[in-house]
């Protein structure tokens, strides 16, 4: 018997409320219209705990009314973060096969984390011009997205990609979308890059500058259905232990964001991101041509890290969402006729220690594996300070370890060139820090330079498509999954106890965070809607990340199969 927690995770978006949905219309439009929706930070067991307590007028009732719900959409590898969920749902592909194995990059000198996306060859693109600035791109992408094959089948095809995160606005659209845009808030605009473009769009200008996000920024974050929040946040308080303030955002209702970091945590940001969805579609709808609008809503990572799942923001965000996104896709269909609709997750999460005391005992055991107990946050910035100490008392060398980075040690370029003794004397150190001093928080440590010999044989007695989806495979093949050579990967692969997890330091020492092989991170839900979908099935039986990929490419036609065949066949029987 394993205790569990009643209360799950949430998200956050923005408008008001307003009427349902209504049924989309009857005229089919002449080339296909298809949604990738990804909510970033939308785990499984928040979706199953909670989509149903929503009304029956919002989105997700609609999505569940005229389409298949599949419960357990899972990922077979370890390091469940944003670039590589976003890389694995659009491609099909695992983070070995994609090169996309992390979010950021640690600098050799400072240990300052950066894009893994920026791309020095490119300049960033804004409203008001280009800036003497590095862009990014998806060029690391060493896999074709749907969107690619989209547009080397139908050229003509029109890709747009919208995110607050470069990453998830880049790495669905890959190397040739029509426009990518994201929020860059080092520079508190929108942005695009001349990887994509060598002007931002006309049309997006009014409503992605500084001023539009001003004037966005201005509004105050209120409770907008306080019912239903005290309908579902039991015993939990606004301002909860554990919860974050972020650059003066607060902990407790109403929030006021004074700054760029503190804009993305409301429900503001993701509404703009939607209205720039909107607006590109109206600017570029050719309705003779396939239209492929992929939509990431980073807001929700950002209350995650922050506030935490059980918290009042959370609770609220997936209120406002949930109307959000109807509103959505009735203004979206209004113009361009019925719209295929996929939704899904980059990664999970899991509830922060300090709401872990109040669990409940659940007979079946719970499928998610969450902790009801222990757990703990792993600092980068805190071990990176350790492990250049510990090292340098061992080696004599200050300029050895960069940084932590998504899972990974780095090293710096001199660590990689150390001698044998030095190395070895280096390789102790990092342990002792990590396995000794840290103990209760790592379960393991890889040093990356053994998967050479050891991940072929790992991954050809791991399992096949779709029973890897299926709980119970070996730690090392999801890591093996996580990991490709000269590909950006770091020199140490940490993988945390379970419970425990990367503090994503957007406020250090708070809120929740992912980036693990257990099933709360690996499992996110599957929502799809269009023709030749199932409409109010639900599917329980574990599903491979894969038929995301299939389905967004069976509904732009570009893949034979039919969706029921492909969900069909990649689903995992128990």
């Amino acid at each position: 018997m394993r205790r569990v927690f009643p209360l799950v995770f949430a998200l956050v978006s923005g408008c008001g409320g307003g009427e349902g949905p209504k049924a989309p219309p009857s005229t089919p439009s002449s080339s296909p219209v298809v949604v990738a929706l990804v909510i970033d930070q939308f785990p499984a067991w928040i979706a199953e705990e909670r989509v149903g307590k929503l009304p029956k007028d919002g989105f997700f009732a609609r999505m569940r009314r005229e389409g298949t719900w599949a419960k357990t959409m899972r990922y077979p590898y370890a390091l469940t973060d944003t670039a590589p969920g976003h890389a694995s749902l659009h491609t099909g592909k695992v983070p070995s096969e994609s090169h996309i194995l992390v979010n950021s990059i640690p600098d050799d000198k400072t240990g300052a984390r950066t894009s893994f996306f920026r791309d020095a060859a490119t300049k960033l693109v804004t409203p008001g011009g280009v800036l003497d600035a590095h862009g990014s791109s998806a060029k690391v992408l060493a896999v074709e997205t749907v969107a690619d094959r989209l547009r080397a089948e139908r050229p003509g095809a029109k890709v747009l990609s919208f995110s607050l995160k470069d990453r998830a606005a880049l790495l669905p659209a890959g190397k040739r979308p029509t426009h990518a845009l994201w929020y860059e808030p080092s520079k508190d605009t929108f942005a695009t890059s001349t990887a994509i473009a060598p002007a931002f769009p006309a049309w997006a200008a009014p409503i992605a500058d500084k001023r539009a996000i001003e004037r966005a920024r201005a509004e105050t974050w209120t409770l907008f259905d306080a019912s239903f929040v005290a309908e579902n946040v039991g015993a939990t308080k606004d301002a909860a232990p554990g919860e974050g303030d972020l650059q003066g955002l607060g902990t407790t209702f109403p929030h006021r964001a004074s700054n760029a970091w503190a804009f993305r945590a409301t429900p503001m940001a993701d509404r703009m991101v939607l209205d720039l969805a909107l607006a590109g579609v109206k600017a570029e709808r050719d309705p003779k041509e396939p239209l492929l609008l992929l939509v990431s809503l980073s807001t929700s990572d950002v209350v995650g890290h922050t506030f935490g799942p059980s918290s009042w923001e959370a609770w609220d965000h997936l209120r406002r969402l949930d109307v959000a996104l109807a509103r959505f896709l009735d203004a979206l269909e209004a113009m361009t006729g019925p719209a295929s609709v996929l939704v899904s997750a980059d990664h999970g999460s899991v509830v922060m220690p300090e709401a872990r005391p109040g669990c409940v005992e659940r007979d079946e055991g719970d499928p998610y594996e969450r902790p009801c107990g222990g757990g703990g946050r792993l600092s980068p910035d805190g071990l990176r300070l350790e492990l250049i100490a510990e090292v340098a008392a061992a080696t004599g060398r200050s300029d050895v370890v960069a940084g932590v980075s998504d899972g990974y040690v780095f090293l710096t370029a001199a660590g990689r060139g150390l001698d044998v003794a030095q190395r070895t004397l280096a390789d102790a150190a990092v342990r002792r820090v990590l396995l000794e001093r840290h103990k209760a928080d790592v379960a393991e440590v890889y040093d990356v330079r053994d998967f050479t010999a050891r991940c072929p044989a790992a991954l050809a007695a791991g399992r096949g498509v779709p029973e890897r989806a299926k709980p119970g495979e070996d730690v090392l093949v999801l890591v093996c999954r996580s990991w490709a050579p000269n590909a950006g990967a770091g020199d140490y692969y940490v993988l945390p106890s379970h419970g425990s997890f990367w503090d994503g330091e957007i406020v250090p020492g708070k809120g929740t965070s992912h980036g693990t092989p257990y099933l709360y991170d690996r499992t996110v839900p599957l929502f799809v809607r269009g023709p030749g979908v199932q409409a109010g099935a639900v599917i329980t039986d574990p599903v491979d990340f894969t038929a995301y990929a299939a389905l967004e490419a069976s509904l732009l036609g570009i893949d034979a199969r039919a969706p029921s065949a492909i969900l069909s066949e990649l689903t995992a029987r128990r």
